[in-house]
């Protein structure tokens, strides 16, 4: 399943104007996203009910998760969830949708995808300022790839 980008001014003007119920809806959906990225089995239920109510602390750690998980795979991100946890503090709860959102869309932008199996694959090569790694095919016995004169001097 691939990470899903979302415009931030749409949600924005959708959580206007539905009095708060969609700001509710994509802050679930951010949530999942997030946690996806450390672990794409993990139901991110203690996450989604901190986003609800007490979203200054669901957001710090769907931040940190978010973190482990790019990480894990070897993408470049920062930490910015005491960040988030100052800004939910200072009433500017907005501004942390706004601020992960715009992480998540770099991943989705790049191609990121939720797979359990293969943790440390893009779906496209390059994304997000990363390179993969040239492995050696599994299939194959290992060769020296690196050494073209198999150690002939």
């Amino acid at each position: 399943m691939q990470l899903e980008k979302r415009e931030i001014v749409t949600a924005i003007i959708l959580s206007i104007v539905t009095c708060g119920i969609y700001g509710i809806i994509w802050g679930v959906k951010i949530a999942k996203d997030s946690v996806k990225v450390k672990n794409p089995e993990d139901d991110a239920l203690a996450e989604i009910l901190l986003v609800i109510f007490l979203p200054f602390i669901g957001f710090y750690l769907c931040e940190k998760k978010l973190t482990e998980g790019c990480r894990a795979r070897g993408i470049p991100h920062d930490d910015n969830s005491v960040l988030y946890l100052i800004l939910g503090l200072f009433g500017l709860g907005i501004v942390d949708y706004c601020l992960m959102q715009s992480e998540l869309n770099k991943l989705a932008e790049a191609g990121f995808v939720f797979d359990a199996q293969q943790p440390n694959y893009y779906q496209q090569q390059g994304g997000y300022g990363y390179t993969q790694p040239n492995y050696p095919p599994q299939n194959e016995p290992y060769q020296d790839y690196n050494n073209n004169n198999n150690n002939q001097m």
